[in-house]
Order: C-alpha cells, then structure tokens, then sequence
C-alpha cells in the first residue's frame, strides 16, 4: 500500500503514457507519421483513435513523436494529473469558421484562446481514466468545458470504454460517415486491441453514442456505428462500415436484441416506422504497393477508395426482397466517395485526396434542420453535404523536431443542382517545431470564396454573390510532462 502511494503522489513527475490510452484522433502530425510508415501495411490502420500500445508498433521515426506522445511507462497503479498544457490562439476574419477534423474547434471572428489540460489515471495493466478539460475565450465571453473524459478496460484482445471521445472511421483524412470534426459525445464503445487472426487479421469497432443537445428538429439523437476491417495481406486492406442516426424526442429506442435489425436496415426505408433512420454504409480498399522494391527513395504508397451511400438496394431489405446486384448482392444509392492515394519519402509525407457528398446526404425527414450534425457541426465530412471537395498535402522534414508543409484544396457546394454554387480555394501554411518539453505550432490559411454560403450550418445554404476573402492565423504552444 505505502509502495502503491508512493507511485501516485510522484507520478505526475513522470513523462510517460499508459499503452491503453486512446492517441486522440486529431493529432494530425501524429496520424500522418503512423498511417505513412513502412509498417503501416501490417497492421489495419482505419479506425481511429489507436491506442499508444499500437501507436508505438507503428511508428518509423520516434524522434517525430516522442513528445507528441511521450513514452509508454510499465503499466501500474499511478496518477498522473497532468499529462499535458496546450494554449492555441487564433485569428479569423470570417464570421464564423470550422477548424476541420479538430474536435469541435470553432472560430469566431476576431481573436479567441483555447486552453486544453488533460491527465489520467492508471489502475493496473487493464484499466484508464482520462480527462481533457478546454477553456475557451472570445469576444463573446468565456466558457470551461469537459471535453474527453472515458474509462477504458481491456480484456484479452477487446477493450471497453464508456465516456466522451471521438471516433475516425475509414482509410481517408476526410471521413464520410463518423470523423472527429465534431466535439466529442458521450459513446459505450467495444473494439479490437489487437487484431484478430482467421485467414488475416480483423479488426472492429461497434459504437452506440448519445448525442445530448437541444435541436430545432429532434433533441438528444443517438449514433450507431460499425466498422469491421479485414487484411488478407499486407497489400491489401478492406473495411464496411455501418452509421446510423436514430432516435430522439419522439422517437421509439430499441432493445439491444434488436439492433441486428437495426444495423442491416431491414425496415429502415419505411417512413416513420420504428426502425426508420438516418442511415449510412459504405466499404472500402486500400491498397499498398510495393514500388520500395524498385524504388529506393521511396518508403511507402498507398491507394485508397471509399463508396458509400445514404440509400441502398439490398436484397434483405423489406422493399427490396428478390432483387440482387451484382457482385456484392447489394448497391449503394446516393452515392459518396472518397478516393486519395499517400506517398511517403524519407522526409516527405504527400496526400492527395478527392470526397464527394451528394445532395440527400446528411438531411433526413426524421432531422430535417441539424440533420446528422452535433452541436451544429458535421458529424461526417466537414464540409458536409452536396459537395466535392479536392486536396493536395505535402510535409517535410528538416529533421526529427521541426516539419513544415503546405494543403492545398478546393470545394464546390451546393455541388449539384444549383445555378449559383460557392467555389472556395484555400492555402495553408503550417508548420511545427519541438524545443524540450515544448511543441511549437502555427498555421496560417488564407480562403478566397466565389458566391459566399452565409449559412454556417453544413447541411443548409444561404449563397449571396460576393467574392471575399478571409485569413486565418494559429499558433499553439504545448507543454508536455
């Protein structure tokens, strides 16, 4: 017991991390470094977050992330309070601006601070807690939030955990269907810590999370998803994944018996029946090609493809029993994509990537104004529907502790069946450096917008035909300990 004290009074001295953490899912310097590794191709590396156990195999370079995600520490009873402090400013000149894929980061116009402090508990080998609490300040006043907190225990190769968190599904920077553009939500979540071996490795993830907000259409919605992961090979990986909006102020719930049903969508295209939903699927493939075989200077490439659908002809739906399409015996309608291809050099990390969203994406009857948002921000791409989106991304490495890059990217939206539609290009600069203890970061981006969207919703529009132009600053300074 004196020995057990002991660990926990000095623990926040310590600059490790408990190999069950989850590696949040916004950490892009991180993701970029695993998902470009030479080992990447042995692993499956589609659903987000990992943990630092897996995060740690993954990794090529460790000098690039070591205090991004300090060191992994034995596993015991300790506390440590403080994990790290972060302090981001920023400065925007649109009125209201979404910090894509950053959990939740909205900007309003002018100057604000973001402050994020985070700390966790470990309780033997098997059990976490962990906690990130974020301070906000604006023009328009000051807020102090709890924004991650989950426990999370791991039996055998599954964990458990219940709390707020985020979740990144897919084989792309932009998901389609569950990103970490929204601020985290209150989930029980079940997944694989390790792969499962049967003729490869599988993996899964099956998550039920309770969107708790007041809505204009139906207050405190729940989300359904399910991701399952196959890699026959190392060149190969392929994934389906399943989401489902559903519930809410007037809405039946269901038994745990019957989400099978609700998962396959039997009866999800009968309007206003019990088992009527926001649904989404998609599957997916990447491919990783050996070109270091032939070519030296390179360490790693991949392909990747996404299609997904917010409707489906699928022969065990009710309305469409007898009917099968070929060759999976089912075919996404309303179709989205995602498509993008990674290539990894010693000190270069380039994506190029293309998305698309149609119009009956992310709108509902049932969700006629959020729509599958929280808290008013996508919960699928971040620019949601009715667009297509392009973008080109290129890190490099001066050495292990300083990177800088550019993203280069264009969307259109309403993308379809509009006269009018906005166009907007933007350029970010960004770059980071780690001093000690320290990571220094910054950004900045400048938007050039033909036919400005006035409607910050991303399911709703309100074009006006004006060019304008905005610029937008960050810079962060983290403390890690």
């Amino acid at each position: 017991m004196r020995t057990v004290l002991l660990s926990l009074l000095c623990a926040c001295s310590l600059a490790h991390s408990h190999p069950l953490l989850n590696l949040n899912a916004e950490e892009r310097t991180v993701y970029d470094n695993l998902e470009s590794s030479e080992g990447a191709k042995y692993f499956t590396i589609s659903i987000r977050p990992y943990s630092y156990g897996k995060a740690y195999r993954l990794v090529d370079f460790p000098e690039r992330v070591r205090l991004y995600m300090n060191a992994l520490s034995p596993p015991g009873y300790f506390l440590k309070p403080v994990n790290s402090l972060t302090l981001r400013l920023f400065f925007t000149g649109e009125e209201a601006f979404v910090l894509e894929n950053s959990a939740g980061t909205l900007l309003e116009k002018g100057l604000s601070a973001h402050a994020f402090l985070d700390g966790y508990l470990s309780v033997g080998h098997n059990f976490v807690l962990y906690y990130q609490v974020r301070h906000v300040r604006s023009e328009s006043g000051a807020d102090t939030d709890l924004l991650r907190a989950y426990a999370k225990v791991r039996i055998r190769k599954f964990s458990f955990e219940f709390g707020k968190d985020t979740v990144h599904l897919g084989p792309g920077e932009m998901s389609l269907l569950l990103s970490t553009n929204a601020e985290p939500f209150l989930m029980a979540k079940v997944q694989t810590e390790e792969s499962l071996e049967f003729f490869g490795l599988w993996d899964f993830l099956f998550l039920r999370g309770w969107l708790k907000e007041e809505r204009e259409d139906r207050s405190d919605p729940n989300i359904l998803a399910l991701r399952v992961v196959w890699k026959p090979h190392p060149i190969l990986e392929l994934g389906i994944t399943r989401t489902s909006l559903y519930g809410g102020e007037g809405r039946p719930g269901y038994k745990l018996s019957e989400y099978p049903k609700l998962i396959l969508g039997i009866e999800e295209n009968v309007p206003f029946g019990k088992y009527d939903t926001d649904g989404y699927g998609a599957w997916d493939v990447s491919l990783y090609l050996p070109l270091e075989r032939w070519v030296g200077w390179i360490r790693s490439f991949k392909l990747y493809y996404q299609e997904a659908g917010t409707d489906i002809l699928a022969w065990w739906q009710k309305e469409d029993r007898g009917k099968f399409a070929l060759p999976f015996g089912f075919t996404f309608l309303d179709k989205g994509y995602v498509i993008g291809a990674l290539l990894s050099l010693r000190r270069d990390i380039i994506r190029l990537e293309f998305s698309k969203t149609s119009r009956f994406w992310y709108k509902h009857h049932l969700y006629p104004k959020e729509g599958y948002t929280y808290k008013g921000m996508s919960l699928g791409h971040p620019y949601g529907r009715n667009m297509w989106h392009v973008m080109f991304k290129h890190r490099h490495y001066f050495g292990d502790y300083l990177s800088a890059g550019y993203r280069v990217g264009f969307f259109r939206q309403p993308a379809f069946d509009s006269a009018t539609p906005m166009e907007r290009m933007y350029i970010v600069l960004f770059g980071e450096k780690r001093l000690r203890s320290f990571i220094l970061e910054g950004f900045v981006r400048f938007d050039r917008v033909k036919n400005y969207d006035a409607d910050p919703s991303p399911n709703d529009f309100e074009i006006t035909p004006e060019e304008k132009s905005f610029i937008t600053l960050g810079t962060s300074v983290s403390w890690r300990f």
